[in-house]
């Protein structure tokens, strides 16, 4: 008798909208506090699903410019400057940086002075390599460059004439790495000097094709190099090829 006044007295405060009673507001407390987790649970998978598109689009975005950098070097190799062809790395070089000049006066064999228009800048231990008539020679920089000539580490063999063709040769190296915490990454290395490319991957590999089509047997044969890459991110599977200078 006694709980059924205490409801009767509470829908009578309800209907005069004086207030709750206690049962009633422990239930609507209990209610709200689902509906709450409920709400808080799909905030979570929304935002899990947004981490993972996120990272996937950052993925994509790091392998289609890791995959630029390396298709624009490997365009400004030649077979003869490949020196590393196999299926874990590449290594070829290539004047990166755009450093080249010419020679103002005739070089003859056993100078280390080449007198040219702009040197300047150019890093002591740079390998540069002057041409002239299709004959080319390689030698390194002793010293750091002057504006109007370099010193080289060695004489010149040859004769060069005035107007010959002077360029900074950078050593270049793409190969495969794996980091700590056991992810694969494509490595890209200048004079030395390394760098991730490209991280988080499941397999890379190259391979080299001649001008007509066969697989290269050796890298004075090489045409065209194909790079295949496999990442955790995006489809399976990249495929990208360049063709190297003739």
């Amino acid at each position: 008798m006694k709980r059924s006044r205490d409801n009767s007295k509470c829908r009578n405060l309800l209907l005069n909208q004086r207030g709750l009673c206690l049962s009633e507001l422990l239930m609507a407390t209990a209610v709200g506090t689902v509906v709450l987790a409920g709400s808080l649970e799909a905030l979570n998978l929304v935002h899990a699903q947004a981490t993972l598109q996120q990272r996937a689009m950052a993925g994509q975005q790091d392998l289609r410019l890791g995959l630029e950098v390396w298709e624009q070097e490997v365009r400004m190799a030649s077979a003869a400057t490949i020196t590393t062809a196999v299926a874990d790395r590449l290594e070829f070089s290539a004047n990166i940086h755009a450093l080249e000049t010419t020679t103002t006066a005739t070089v003859t064999a056993g100078q280390t002075l080449v007198p040219v228009q702009d040197g300047g800048e150019w890093g002591q231990g740079k390998t540069v390599r002057i041409c002239s008539l299709g004959e080319c020679e390689s030698h390194r920089l002793a010293r750091t460059g002057q504006r109007l000539q370099l010193t080289l580490s060695e004489p010149v063999r040859g004769l060069f004439p005035a107007g010959a063709s002077v360029e900074v040769m950078n050593r270049v190296a793409y190969y495969t790495r794996t980091d700590t915490a056991g992810r694969l990454q494509l490595m890209r290395m200048i004079d030395g000097g390394a760098g991730v490319l490209i991280g988080d991957l499941r397999a890379v590999q190259w391979s080299y094709w001649d001008d007509r089509g066969r697989v290269a047997v050796n890298t004075s044969g090489v045409a065209r190099v194909v790079v295949t890459i496999e990442s955790r991110d995006v489809v399976p599977k990249v495929v990208r090829e360049a063709s190297v200078r003739s």
